[in-house]
């Protein structure tokens, strides 16, 4: 079961950590929704939840350039980074979003969400990650 509520992480680890132990839990169609600075750890809780998935962590890095990443482990992990894409529910449904979202065989993580706008989506978890210090971090789920 995803944890729902707010979380303090002291450290980039222990971000990991928690991630790891939501992704042991995930079940197939789950999606994530990360939002959050530069540099909250949005891509280390994407680790955590890969490595959680039986997936390398070291295998998973923010697909800035590429956009989409697939990795292949306990479940298919789709990794997006909407980063350098602005725009309506037009330019998600032209990368085809619309199609990855409905892969019920898949986990898919959306790193800049609130780049999403208007899009519709399904049952997702919004994960929104604050830096409250050097290393702390308070992850908002819900």
């Amino acid at each position: 079961m995803i944890p729902v509520g707010n979380f303090i992480s002291n450290s980039p680890e222990e971000t990991f950590e928690f991630a790891y132990r939501i992704g042991e839990e995930a079940t197939t169609g789950s999606i994530f929704l990360l939002s959050g600075d530069l540099g909250a750890g949005k891509t280390v809780f994407t680790k955590g939840l890969a490595a959680g998935l039986g997936i390398d962590p070291a295998d998973v890095a923010s697909p800035t350039f590429t956009l989409i990443n697939q990795h292949d482990g306990r479940l298919r992990l789709i990794h997006i980074d909407l980063y350098r894409l602005e725009g309506g529910a037009e330019v998600w449904y032209g990368l085809g979003l619309d199609e990855i979202l409905s892969d019920s065989d898949s986990i898919v993580v959306i790193e800049w969400a609130e780049r999403l706008g208007d899009f519709k989506l399904g049952p997702s978890h919004s994960i929104d990650i604050k830096i409250i210090g050097e290393s702390e971090r308070e992850l908002q789920i819900s």
